[in-house]
């Protein structure tokens, strides 16, 4: 499962914060895999879409997100990237 199918499966309504920190260990080594190193830069990985719907349903769930309340219209981004990687992922797999 990538990352992007992960963190829309965790904003479902996943509420055991180790299984999200689990999956965010995962899709950290995912990106630093991607981006051929096992210690991706920063930037790389706090500005990935599923990244940050994980983080965001964590701080939900801890009742930190008044920060995410303000963000809208970003969060319907970051939900629509993470479903059209997985869609994509989806049509590479059945194209081979």
């Amino acid at each position: 499962m990538s990352r992007h199918s992960d963190a829309i499966a965790i904003q479902g309504g996943a509420c055991n914060p180790i299984a999200i920190i689990n999956s965010l260990t995962r899709a950290i080594e995912e990106i630093g895999a991607e981006v051929g190193g096992i210690s991706p830069p920063t930037e790389t990985v706090t500005g990935d879409p599923a990244v940050r719907l994980m983080v965001h349903q964590l701080a939900y769930i801890c009742l930190a997100n008044d920060h995410f309340c303000q963000i809208g219209p970003e969060y319907s981004g970051l939900a629509a990237a993470c479903e059209e990687k997985v869609e994509q992922l989806k049509g590479n797999r059945e194209n081979k």
